[in-house]
């Protein structure tokens, strides 16, 4: 899906927040792919994600004493688990934005915020 260009003819373009044209979409889309893969909703037709999603929820279900601090298992823990990371997951998701500020501008303005707080 986001392999997708949608931003065709728009080369050398930038949004107002100077990222490439696109770029906080894709991030955005990254994170809700995440958490969909996650919680078991995604709707990505390869078998290899059915597969993963199964094996994330196995995970968690199983459950183990620690986590990053947070006790986890049982599936009614997915949500709770996903809310207990997912200011990780977003953070994790948006440190491109300070990659690609590494290789657009020499001193480097970006903050990583760019993008928006989080996409929920």
């Amino acid at each position: 899906i986001i392999s997708q260009n949608d931003k065709k003819g728009q080369k050398g373009k930038n949004d107002p927040n100077g990222l490439p044209k696109g770029f906080c979409h894709a991030v955005q889309r990254s994170f809700i792919d995440y958490k969909n893969m996650i919680l078991g909703t995604s709707v990505n037709i390869y078998e290899y994600i059915g597969k993963l999603q199964e094996d994330i929820k196995k995970i968690i279900e199983k459950g183990t004493p620690q986590q990053n601090g947070k006790t986890v298992g049982g599936a009614d823990k997915v949500n709770d688990w996903w809310k207990g990371i997912e200011r990780e997951m977003w953070d994790a998701v948006k440190s491109g934005i300070k990659t690609i500020n590494k290789k657009q501008k020499k001193n480097g303005t970006y903050t990583g915020n760019e993008c928006g707080v989080s996409p929920q």
